[in-house]
């Protein structure tokens, strides 16, 4: 199935529908992730901030000292729970380091949260002058995957490949069953809007291919 126009008015109706839905899901899956992770960090970071202040006024200063190395362990899980976080929101790797490393970071994300083999193939290093077109490339790859992760899909292939005229971006992915038509739709409208064009094949393996003119 290749997709290269405007989603017609009854496409939209879904598609609203299903980002509706997606941001409800995220917000509430964030919700949950702040509560059990550093919110409840932070609360033990200042427990022990407590302890190893009374351990430093009453002379317990081995006592004291195992306190604070905890305490420095526990902020660094808190760091790295926040950036997960954020780079969930946000592909902060995108604007500092480009696309082939948000790329990157996002089959680690599929590896470490959702339990999925992920690899990518790319160029080592991808001059970029758009930032706007990266994003739609990457978010298109990032909901493709993350959709599919969430279906149950056993492994995710990304591959990007650039011409001096064109970009081509190739996700396949095993296991996870039918693609859910909405989110081929949003695939199509983000491809639409950097002027590329979608094509959706197969089942399981699943393929979706974006290919569009650099900027």
């Amino acid at each position: 199935m290749r997709l290269g126009r405007r989603a017609q008015p009854q496409g939209r109706d879904v598609l609203l529908d299903h980002v509706l839905h997606t941001i409800d899901g995220e917000r509430q899956e964030i919700a949950s992730r702040l509560h059990d992770g550093p919110q409840q960090l932070m609360t033990a970071i200042r427990l022990l901030a407590d302890g190893a202040q009374h351990a430093l006024e009453t002379g317990q200063t081995e006592q004291a000292g195992r306190t604070l190395e905890r305490l420095q362990q526990l902020t660094m899980e808190a760091a790295d729970e926040l950036r997960r976080l954020s780079g969930s929101l946000h592909p902060v790797a995108l604007e500092q380091s480009g696309l082939v490393q948000a790329l990157a970071a996002l089959t680690e994300t599929l590896q470490d949260e959702h339990g999925v083999a992920a690899q990518l193939t790319s160029p080592a290093e991808r001059s970029s002058r758009d930032n706007a077109h990266d994003a739609a490339v990457y978010m298109i790859a990032r909901e493709t995957a993350v959709s599919a992760a969430r279906a149950g899909a056993a492994s995710v292939a990304i591959e990007l490949t650039q011409s001096h005229r064109s970009l081509r971006l190739r996700i396949e992915t095993r296991g996870g069953g039918a693609p859910d038509p909405a989110v081929a739709l949003l695939l199509h409208e983000r491809a639409v809007r950097i002027g590329g064009a979608l094509e959706v094949t197969g089942q399981d393996p699943q393929v979706v291919t974006l290919t569009a003119p650099l900027p």
